[in-house]
């Protein structure tokens, strides 16, 4: 009898924690997150905050998705991040993108 009890009271804890939803970001709080996420991973890298203004995020495929390039210097700096609907990190990267050691007429530029 005791046994029954608990097992009963365990299937009910577990049932009530997986019944309440995970909280969705709206667009506007997932494009400031991924901002945030971008400034500080270029910061850590290239020691820059650059994304202040980003273009809007996109819902793909069950997550938000931001993309953004911003001049820096002699080249680009591009930041891509991934959200999952709750707003938890799937990835973000950032790279400096330099076109200076690009092939010019055919031969790579000393």
């Amino acid at each position: 009898m005791k046994t029954s009890f608990i097992v009963l009271f365990a299937f009910l804890i577990a049932g009530c924690g997986s019944l309440q939803p995970k909280a969705s970001l709206t667009a506007e709080q997932a494009r400031t997150v991924a901002m945030q996420l971008a400034n500080v991973k270029a910061n850590a890298l290239y020691h820059c905050q650059p994304f202040q203004d980003g273009q809007p995020v996109r819902f793909v495929q069950g997550h938000w998705m931001w993309t953004e390039n911003r001049g820096l210097g002699q080249g680009d700096i591009e930041a891509m991040v991934e959200l999952a609907a709750d707003g938890s990190t799937n990835s973000v990267k950032v790279e400096f993108l330099d076109n200076r050691n690009l092939l010019m007429f055919g031969r790579r530029m000393p």
